[in-house]
């Protein structure tokens, strides 16, 4: 989230050279559902109405931020951006009836969304039906054929779904492609279609260009990297200073009601310091390690209080560890725990507290890249080696 004041700074950029340009969201955008979610999902809300975006669609994630609790639906239809997601219904009303006309330089594009999700399970309830992609699609290309130059769907499914959706129904030209399980970002053509997808991690910027060549529309599709090259756009900046502020207040007076869990108990997680009595050594390597001030990186740029980063610079985050720096100094870092697993009993065992079973006192969980990798994804640590990397843990 940390990206959207150098994603303003680009769309502005574009702008402000006269050049045409329609930016939409094709989904997947909000946290998951809790105190702090919600005020992610706010601020980003917020900040497309500050980027004039023309449009969002819907995907899982969004509609699971809708629950007896939080009126997530509330919160986007009283934006400033029109939700153009074709099949979905709320309290039995469509959110849109017909695709969007969008008119830019002389070109009309036909957008609309489709979610192809699952709901049943999000605990949206009854306020929320999905009807039938399919028969949307057909509807809703019927309308774009008559009163658009070209065609864009938001997708909020899987690759394969996409591949179906332009292999069934021939005049789509761009496809957004927006579904969880695509972190990373991607370009594919399928027949005459283009398929874009930036991830789910607010890292990247998709975009497409269109130009016309032998009286045909053609579109080529590239990333913009939301990194320090970009400057900050001072509105947006502000937005997240703002957000900033709310998640730390949240947090600590969080801390302050005991409320260590909000979400779920879980057993009390086993701080470096209680490995240290047997194994000393290593604890002493691992203080001159980054892994062990992974926090304080965070301190630096105020993202101390930031659930997106905070997980992986500490210890059993928000699971019966890591709260804030206030109130659980003793989980700062990445600690023993983080990769060998909760170690349950072995302590127990080992320091005469109780007799456990050499079962429930096993030596750990084995540390293999993919332990890492939960954290030194290709997003965040490009140079992520696990053989070379692992020497320098402890």
């Amino acid at each position: 989230m940390g990206g959207i004041a150098r994603r303003a700074s680009e769309i502005k950029n574009v702008r402000s050279r006269g050049l045409p340009l329609v930016v939409v969201d094709g989904g997947e955008f909000a946290p998951e559902y809790n105190g702090l979610g919600e005020i992610k999902f706010e601020t980003l809300v917020e900040s497309f109405g500050h980027m004039k975006y023309d449009a969002l669609s819907l995907g899982e994630r969004e509609i699971r931020m809708h629950n007896d609790k939080y009126d997530a639906w509330n919160v986007l239809s009283s934006s400033k951006v029109p939700v153009a997601t074709l099949n979905v219904t709320y309290k039995g009303k469509r959110l849109r009836e017909r695709p969007t006309i969008i008119e830019r330089g002389g070109l009309r594009i036909g957008l609309f969304g489709l979610f192809t999700g699952n709901v049943l399970h999000s605990g949206a309830g009854k306020e929320w039906v999905i009807e039938d992609a399919a028969m949307a699609a057909e509807e809703a290309l019927a309308y774009t054929k008559e009163n658009a130059d070209v065609t864009v769907v938001m997708l909020s499914g899987k690759t394969a779904q996409a591949h179906r959706l332009v292999r069934s129904y021939r005049g789509i030209d761009v496809v957004i492609v927006t579904h969880s399980s695509i972190p990373s970002p991607q370009i594919l053509r399928y027949n005459d279609s283009l398929l874009i997808s930036a991830g789910t991690r607010g890292k990247y910027l998709g975009r497409v260009d269109a130009c016309r060549k032998d009286g045909k529309w053609n579109f080529s599709g590239r990333f913009v990297v939301l990194d320090d090259k970009i400057p900050k756009d001072p509105v947006l900046q502000a937005t997240y200073s703002k957000y900033q502020a709310r998640v730390e207040q949240f947090v600590k007076k969080e801390a302050v009601q005991g409320k260590r869990n909000p979400a779920k108990d879980f057993s009390p997680v086993h701080a470096a310091t209680e490995c240290r009595t047997c194994h000393g050594n290593v604890y002493r390597g691992w203080l001159a390690t980054p892994h062990a001030h992974a926090l304080e990186t965070l301190v630096g740029r105020n993202e101390q209080y930031n659930p997106e980063c905070v997980g992986c610079h500490t210890t059993g985050y928000r699971k019966g560890g890591f709260v804030s720096f206030e109130t659980t100094p003793q989980y700062k870092g990445v600690q023993c725990v983080s990769c060998h697993g909760p170690m349950k009993g072995h302590i127990e065992l080992h320091s005469g507290r109780q007799e456990t079973s050499e079962v429930e006192a096993m030596k750990g969980a084995e540390v293999t890249k993919y332990t890492c990798m939960g954290c030194h994804t290709p997003e965040r640590d490009d140079d992520f080696d696990f053989e070379r990397d692992k020497k320098e843990v402890h």
